[in-house]
């Protein structure tokens, strides 16, 4: 009501419950192309992945729209995908996936959807726009969205874990997060 965003903290829910999914790690690197679809089937083989069990949906008031998020290493970047449960994404107007990956400090791609394409994206690092992203990352939407980031932007020094968490926002709040918890590792 205020015609202002929503702070990012409202992505992170109070209530915890516990949620099953499956959780892989990432078995080593592949050519993967920032394309928004399946390029191949060897594609995303043997990336990491989150895929929750999503129970509920209407009967509970609740409509999911993130299915699952992968995560995988191309040569001098972090490539992130996320699949969305395509029908209900498309009833949300204009949405806004925001992408966090922590390091020793995190960043954030905020990718903006307009009409199912990607109609820009920003990368944020320690709360500061990046002035150029197209220079160390670029996003892709056609039926999945996929993302890639270059190493060098994320700080791994002293780290043993990569921190990585999806929101979909939609209205200036979130609608959605992957994992509901506050990241997957």
């Amino acid at each position: 009501m205020l015609g202002q965003t929503g702070a990012g903290r409202l992505a992170k829910p109070i209530k915890r419950r516990p949620e099953h999914a499956v959780q892989l790690a990432p078995t080593g690197k592949l050519n993967i192309t920032i394309d928004g679809r399946d390029t191949s089937y060897f594609e995303w083989l043997g990336a990491g992945l989150y895929s929750p069990e999503r129970r509920g949906g209407s009967m509970h008031g609740r409509v999911f729209y993130l299915h699952e998020t992968a995560l995988r290493l191309r040569g001098r970047s972090l490539c992130v995908r996320i699949d969305p449960f395509a029908e209900a994404l498309g009833e949300l107007e204009n949405p806004e996936f925001r992408i966090t990956i922590g390091g020793v400090e995190e960043i954030t791609i905020v990718v903006n959807l307009e009409r199912g394409h990607v109609h820009g994206f920003a990368v944020e690092k320690d709360r500061l726009c990046l002035l150029n992203p197209k220079l160390v990352a670029e996003a892709a939407y056609e039926r999945v969205l996929e993302v890639a980031i270059h190493k060098d932007q994320i700080n791994f020094k002293g780290q043993s874990k990569l921190r990585l968490g999806v929101a979909l926002w939609h209205g200036g709040l979130p609608v959605d997060v992957l994992p509901p918890k506050d990241s997957w590792t």
